[in-house]
């Protein structure tokens, strides 16, 4: 997959940056009037029908709106309101375990948007929360992706744009205006934290649905458990991860997310042996986890295990071929090795997926430098100078000034 908060790639102590490819890009003008006509503020009534409280949801088909489960819940009967007029909705599907939900309104005119996919996010990327805030209309906020944690076969988003009470059930875009998450808002650990559903859960819901009386069931889901976990990893809370992650292993001792938790948590705490135990329970579980497998050839190229880190790396590739990081690590692991033509062959394929990762072209012009190519380190500094001024720099310190000797 991608680069994530979960998993750490290794690299060689350098500062990079991420670019977003921003030719295409519509402006947040733009991407507000395209969706906000999808958006709709999603009233509850009690069993009295008074009114109780709002959420915001997003029209996805003829009179089909997914929210969160959480605003759905809240009360006996729904309405959805755009620009002034309400219609009158019912619960059609609901999959509490991932807070999604689906109404159905018939009556409501709005256009569906364009679902995207989370399968090409990017840690850095902008994004865009629409949403209807309590007592407010639609409004639109700004933020980037922070992490994106891998969840049930997806990505649970983590991201800056802010959102209050009211907007859970919005929709997070992307700078196409299309949909590539549902907005929940969290507040764990003494702090506030943003959360987006990854949008590919929503063709799977009608598969998943569950009766609409597990609504008022009392369960910790899985998003309880990841919800915490995240917050804990933002706060580098470690030990407090590790304990949380060992109670949710306990309780579900199949999940394979609740084992890569505890990897993690492990890892950071330099309990390598543990954490290469944690990992390879998850990979027990579900053997195509490339997250997993990246992060096992992190913890073996840290304990300079470099074979057993390749043969990770290379589990994690077969899983996702696209998989830029694990590409990178796996760049990384062979020039420990001295292998520096398989190494190049490596970067090639990182650099290839993610052309703007400056970080990957520097590994890939170290690696050059190693076989003495000297027109191949030129070549990746004309590409570092397009997009890393400062690490251009270190790289032609660190190299160029090498080949005029």
């Amino acid at each position: 997959m991608k680069s994530r908060s979960v998993y750490f790639i290794l690299t060689t102590g350098l500062i990079f940056c991420l670019y977003s490819k921003l030719a295409a890009a519509d402006t947040p003008e733009q991407i507000f009037e395209k969706v906000s006509p999808s958006v709709v503020v999603v009233d509850i009534f009690n069993i009295q029908d008074e009114y109780i409280g709002q959420g915001s949801g997003v029209v996805i088909g003829p009179g089909q709106i997914i929210t969160n489960c959480h605003v759905a819940k809240r009360g006996k009967s729904r309405q959805v309101r755009q620009s002034g007029k309400s219609y009158s909705a019912t619960l059609q599907y609901a999959d509490p375990s991932r807070d999604l939900c689906q109404l159905h309104a018939p009556d409501l005119p709005a256009p569906p948007v364009e679902l995207g996919t989370t399968k090409k996010l990017k840690v850095g990327q902008r994004v865009y929360a629409v949403g209807a805030p309590e007592e407010l209309e639609l409004t639109l906020s700004e933020g980037l992706i922070s992490s994106l944690r891998p969840h049930e076969d997806s990505e649970y988003i983590q991201n800056s744009a802010a959102i209050s009470l009211g907007s859970s059930g919005g929709g997070l875009f992307n700078d196409q205006g299309q949909l590539i998450g549902i907005t929940t808002f969290y507040h764990a650990e003494g702090q506030n934290l943003n959360f987006a559903l990854p949008v590919d859960w929503i063709n799977e819901l009608p598969q998943r649905a569950q009766d609409a009386t597990l609504l008022t069931k009392k369960k910790k889901s899985g998003l309880f458990w990841l919800n915490r976990v995240a917050a804990m990893e933002q706060n580098k809370d470690w030990q407090g991860m590790l304990t949380f992650s060992q109670q949710w292993a306990k309780s579900e001792p199949v999940n394979a997310d609740a084992w890569f938790s505890l990897g993690i948590a492990h890892k950071n705490l330099k309990q390598y042996e543990q954490a290469i135990k944690a990992y390879r329970t998850a990979l027990r579980f579900q053997p195509e986890y490339a997250d997993a497998w990246n992060n096992l050839g992190n913890i073996h190229n840290k304990i300079k295990q470099y074979e057993q880190a390749v043969l990770a790396y290379q589990e994690a590739l077969r899983a996702e071929p696209d998989f830029s990081a694990a590409w990178n690590n796996l760049g990384i692991a062979y020039g420990n090795l001295k292998q520096y033509r398989q190494a190049i062959s490596a970067y090639q394929e990182a650099v290839r997926i993610e052309p703007e990762k400056s970080s990957f072209w520097y590994n890939l012009g170290e690696a050059y430098f190693r076989i003495g190519e000297s027109d191949k380190v030129r070549e990746v500094y004309q590409s570092l100078l397009k997009l890393d001024m400062n690490l251009a720099s270190a790289y032609s310190t660190a190299f160029i000034s090498l080949l005029k000797k």
